[in-house]
């Protein structure tokens, strides 16, 4: 259960330390490996900590106070994400997110505090107990670290403890280490409720995929106990999501995914798919033993990127998964955790009764034998057609995300249950008869829904449910919509018109700056949620300076939809799959004119300038003209302390009826005197679609 899932980023920026950067060029590394999730252990102190709970503080000495008190911050996470426009930065190091895998999280807090220990204190190490070891296997008696200071108390039962049971285990086909990691992990699932709770859920879960997953594994010469690795990734929940995008059984990131032959679209996502995600894992844990040599260190790398796990190998000189753990800096705490768990998890897979597991009844597995289907084809139809409940369908089919076969011109092999398939095509065919003729349409870039459906003369409301468009899906750019065929399609929408403005022209505020090229064409672009200036870059073939530019933007900040970017394409950019305006379709404002400020006042005020005179100040010259001096220093960027000069000119935003009398303005003095509070922060709007967001820091 990896946190942040930092998979795609680059080895440079996945390196333990920034001390160690020069060691591992950016240059020259391959990427990391997409498949972490552990924050880089060069940001886990700043971040990490924070965003997993209270950090352990040092143990107040003795005769010292007993307890130490915190200020706690309350915070409103649904209001940081509509802030942040998607997932927080906290939202990043929850990891898949379902129910059983929060609470596992939350009781680790519990179990191991994500801290390095205090100054002077040892790691957990492996705990004595008369379990058999390897033979050939060094024993430890001196780490090169400086001595443990002596404990100031006896020390405690934990030692103590009689491990003997332990003996008696069957071990898994994966290496075992009687650190004190996995050893609490197994109490853990052995003796607390929780831990008890969550792996009855998981096992009972796994029965759907665990025979299946191990089949593949069997076939490619790895350890089948890697099972587990799956249930610790996502609980056997094909459709697990993070926060920051990992998915499906084995919670690929995109860019991972696509390395190792799952695609990804608004249709079809294949890391949901059991038997294809299951396949590239293997192949993916298979790459990073051949790169370690160490099941370990594979599990690390699958967790926080194998760069990382790289750069800890190397700067600490040491290629012991267990020995690096226990290092400062080396893994971040949650990849210290990560490999035990699995470790504990496959002991007990192996000793269901010793750990009293025994009556767990696991789910039958999911089996079904595949159906072509054609193109747009509801999962719905196919249950119909093949006599069996549409969930039954789906559930065989997660990576089909709009429970719909893709709009491609080729058919699609559709899962269906055991012993449903035959006569199910012939059905099909009759269904597809009967329904009204689509066709693939795609979108062009800048091009919104309700233009969509406006084109095809159909309501947007049929558009959403025969793509199930989800709320707050935004479509954009190259997208593959299913549509009517435009024979067949029938008008019901009105056009799309801002009722505020009726017909007339949008208007576009462009810089002060006038540019003139003859050999190219002037059009308008109107930014839509996932735009970013690289986007509007490569559409019209022009450069982030001109962009900025012509515009006034900053090219490192985010693009806010809505905005409209003036932008001069060359001859050669072809436009045919872009929506832009012309000149001739716009009306421009310059930036900071009275036409500026006449268009936006939405309180009917009137722009004044006004000479001031010996005397003068921004609340007198306010109150002669019914503005408050909060307003009046808001316009004038200075000061209502601030001495001014005869003849110094100052604006003024007056009422639209031209100058308050002097009633009004005391009445609108007294109603917002000097010192009242400046206007509230409007309501926050519905973020954007998080999957849209460039990534997090």
């Amino acid at each position: 259960m990896g946190s942040s899932r930092r998979r795609n980023l680059p080895l440079g920026v996945l390196v333990v330390a920034v001390a160690l950067a020069s060691a591992v060029p950016a240059s020259a590394a391959p990427p990391a490996a997409t498949s972490s999730k552990a924050k880089p252990a060069s940001t886990l102190s700043a971040s990490a900590k924070t965003a997993k709970g209270p950090t352990v503080g040092s143990t107040p000495s003795k005769g010292g106070p007993s307890a130490l008190k915190t200020a706690i911050r309350m915070q409103d996470s649904n209001v940081r994400r509509q802030v942040a426009g998607g997932p927080t930065l906290d939202d990043t190091s929850v990891g898949a997110d379902t129910p059983e895998l929060r609470a596992l999280h939350a009781a680790e807090r519990e179990l191991f505090p994500p801290a390095s220990p205090a100054i002077g204190s040892s790691w957990p190490q492996e705990l004595p107990f008369p379990v058999a070891t390897t033979e050939d296997r060094p024993r430890v008696h001196a780490s090169g670290l400086s001595p443990v200071p002596p404990a100031s108390t006896p020390p405690g039962s934990e030692s103590a403890k009689d491990m003997s049971w332990l003996a008696k285990l069957d071990m898994p086909d994966l290496p075992i280490r009687w650190d004190a990691r996995v050893v609490k992990y197994l109490e853990f699932f052995k003796d607390d409720p929780r831990g008890r709770s969550t792996l009855t859920t998981w096992f009972r879960r796994s029965g759907r995929y665990r025979e299946s997953i191990r089949k593949v594994f069997r076939k490619k010469g790895l350890p089948e106990d890697l099972t587990w690795l799956a249930m610790i990734e996502s609980g056997f929940e094909p459709v697990a999501r993070s926060p920051v995008g990992a998915m499906g059984l084995w919670q690929f990131m995109p860019e991972t995914g696509k390395i190792y032959g799952l695609s990804q679209d608004r249709w079809v996502d294949q890391r949901m798919s059991s038997a294809l995600a299951t396949e590239a894992a293997a192949d993916f844990l298979a790459d990073l033993y051949r790169r370690f040599g160490s099941w370990e260190l594979a599990m690390a790398g699958y967790n926080m990127g194998y760069g990382g796990v790289l750069s800890a190998v190397r700067r600490y000189n040491t290629n012991d998964y267990w020995a690096l753990s226990k290092l400062e800096g080396s893994f971040p705490w949650e990849t210290t955790l990560y490999v035990p768990k699995i470790l504990a998890a496959a002991i007990v897979a192996r000793n269901m009764a010793a750990f009293g597991y025994q009556d767990v009844g696991v789910e039958p597995p999911l089996e079904g034998e595949d159906v072509p289907v054609g193109p747009g084809i509801a999962l719905a139809t196919v249950a119909q057609a093949c006599g069996v409940t549409t969930k039954e369908v789906e559930a065989l089919n997660p990576e089909l995300r709009a429970s719909r076969t893709p709009p491609a011109q080729d058919d699609w092999a559709v899962k269906v249950p055991t012993g449903k398939a035959s006569g199910c095509g012939q059905n099909l065919a009759k269904a597809k008869r009967e329904q009204p003729a689509m066709e693939r349409y795609v979108v062009r870039f800048g091009e919104t829904l309700e233009q969509v459906a406006q084109a095809r003369r159909v309501s947007v409301s049929k558009l959403v449910e025969l793509n199930a468009i989800a709320p707050g899906e935004v479509v954009r750019g190259g997208t593959v919509l299913l549509v009517p065929k435009a024979d067949a399609a029938v008008a019901t929408d009105k056009p799309v018109v801002d009722p505020k403005k009726g017909n007339e022209k949008p208007v576009v505020v462009v810089p002060q700056d006038v540019f003139v090229y003859p050999d190219r064409r002037h059009v308008f672009y109107r930014v839509q949620i996932g735009d970013t200036v690289r986007d509007v870059c490569t559409t019209f073939k022009v450069t982030p300076d001109e962009l900025r530019r012509w515009n006034d933007i900053d090219p490192a900040a985010r693009l806010v939809e809505g905005m409209t970017m003036q932008v001069f394409a060359p001859a050669d950019a072809d436009l045919s799959r872009t929506v832009v305006l012309t000149e001739s379709d716009v009306k421009t404002v310059v930036a900071g004119t009275d036409d500026f400020f006449h268009h936006w006042d939405e309180k009917g005020r009137r722009r004044l300038v006004v000479t001031a005179k010996s005397g003068d100040t921004l609340e007198s010259i306010g109150k002669q003209h019914g503005v408050t001096t909060n307003l009046m220093e808001r316009i004038n960027r200075r000061g209502r302390s601030e001495p001014l000069k005869e003849g110094d000119r100052v604006v003024v935003w007056a009422p639209g009826n031209g100058a308050a009398t002097s009633a009004n303005a005391q009445a609108t003095l007294t109603r917002s005197p000097a010192t009242s509070a400046p206007e509230p922060t409007p309501p926050l709007g519905a973020p954007p679609a998080p999957e849209l967001l460039p990534p997090l820091p």
